[in-house]
């Protein structure tokens, strides 16, 4: 059994080992912003953390580890917004959008880094099981109550919903990943290509509301 002394100071070792993780993916994070993917390697991680190689290694994996981990982290903050999101699809749409694009202009170089990063690695291959683009399509599955309520008819099968609100998101983050759109392009190419979808599958009367939306986004 751990005597007192021992249990507290392996509680404060773990916590200046979390301390210390927090700090150097920071700096990686800051790294990766400043000189992307290709300029970023563990030694020079090392070298900026003051610390050796072999504990990057220790602590994170390899380089590919860390970009997996950043990506998994902004999934997790996507996550997030979607806790309490509007039950209207158009009001759902833009907020689950603009607190996307809110998200990425907090950091913009970091997040276009990482996201150019995550693509060249192929972490959003689809054929990986239980991978980030798994779990960040799971995020655009329509809102049960929108069937209930009828705003949604169910003529089109809510996976393929899923899917097509997933891909439009996805289209329009990789055309701002690669500085084809700014910002405030990529929430309407979003939001658009996210409504036309539901356009599929809605009511009479929803169908009316997604194309007056449509037709305003594409007077901006």
């Amino acid at each position: 059994m751990k005597t007192p002394s021992k249990a507290l100071g392996n509680v404060t070792r773990q916590a200046n080992k979390k301390l210390r993780r927090e700090r150097i993916f920071n700096i990686a994070k800051r790294l990766i912003a400043e000189q992307g993917l290709e300029d970023f390697t563990i030694s020079k991680l090392a070298e900026k953390a003051e610390v050796t190689t072999p504990t990057i290694h220790n602590l994170f994996g390899r380089k590919s580890d860390i970009i997996k981990e950043l990506v998994s982290n902004l999934i997790e903050e996507m996550q997030s917004i979607t806790l309490n999101p509007p039950i209207d699809p158009i009001e759902n749409t833009k907020f689950f959008v603009n607190n996307l694009a809110d998200t990425f202009e907090k950091d913009i170089n970091f997040y276009r880094a990482a996201l150019m990063s995550a693509e060249h690695l192929r972490f959003f291959d689809p054929r990986i099981p239980d991978g980030p683009f798994q779990q960040a399509q799971q995020l655009a599955a329509p809102n049960k109550k929108w069937y209930e309520r009828g705003l949604l008819l169910g003529n089109v099968d809510p996976s393929i919903i899923m899917r097509k609100v997933h891909d439009s998101n996805r289209l329009a983050r990789i055309d701002w990943v690669l500085g084809y759109i700014d910002l405030n392009q990529f929430r309407r190419k979003a939001i658009k290509g996210i409504l036309l979808v539901y356009a599929a599958d809605a009511s009479a009367e929803l169908h009316v509301s997604l194309i007056e939306e449509i037709d305003y986004l594409n007077s901006l």
